[in-house]
């Protein structure tokens, strides 16, 4: 069993999906930086936040709760899920378009 854990620890195929999951969380962290940087989204969704430092974020189970509650708030013209779809997608040249 070991044997077998070892050889698929290795191959590529069983890592992409973590990549996956951490290429869209950077996204995700950037986008919302990006609206906060840009005055897009209202100082009172900021005021303390936990996961607001100085103006930067530092993600932790509060940003996850505030981002799922806030998936289809719409942010100039488009949700944040979309947001977070493009930022995935263009991920890692994506900048931020404000």
């Amino acid at each position: 069993m070991a044997f077998t854990l070892a050889a698929c620890a290795g191959d590529e195929r069983f890592r992409k999906p973590v990549n996956d999951e951490i290429q869209r969380d950077l996204a995700l962290v950037a986008v919302v930086q990006c609206l906060i940087d840009s005055g897009v989204i209202p100082e009172s969704e900021l005021s303390a936040r936990s996961w607001l430092v100085n103006g930067q974020i530092q993600p932790d189970a509060a940003f996850t709760t505030w981002v799922a509650s806030h998936k289809d708030t719409a942010y100039r013209g488009k949700s944040l899920s979309e947001w977070e779809d493009e930022a995935t997608a263009g991920w890692p040249g994506w900048r931020c378009p404000l």
